[in-house]
């Protein structure tokens, strides 16, 4: 999902949630639930966009008009043992900014 389409999606309340993504063995990156799924954002060739810090998926929100989001925060043995599908939000912290 490209940041255009995520603007869309927020402005027209369609969003179920957004996650930040954090893994002990890579950077993070930013998950948008919807009606219809979830995808992860991507820049316009099509790869995923990946955040340094919190602050920066901040911003992406913000482009969005967003202010909240859920922490997750993925342990690396979690992510070899966990099957295909985590319950991202039994594991996460919600965030408000």
């Amino acid at each position: 999902m490209q940041i255009s389409e995520f603007k869309q999606l927020a402005s027209s309340h369609r969003l179920r949630t957004v996650n930040f993504i954090e893994s002990g063995c890579g950077p993070m990156v930013v998950e948008v639930e919807f009606d219809e799924g979830k995808e992860l954002i991507r820049d316009s060739h099509g790869e995923v966009l990946t955040c340094t810090n919190v602050t920066q998926a901040y911003d992406l929100c913000h482009k969005a008009g967003i202010h909240s989001a859920n922490l997750v925060q993925v342990v690396p043995h979690d992510e070899a043992c966990s099957g295909a599908v985590m319950d991202y939000h039994r594991e996460s912290i919600p965030l408000k900014f």
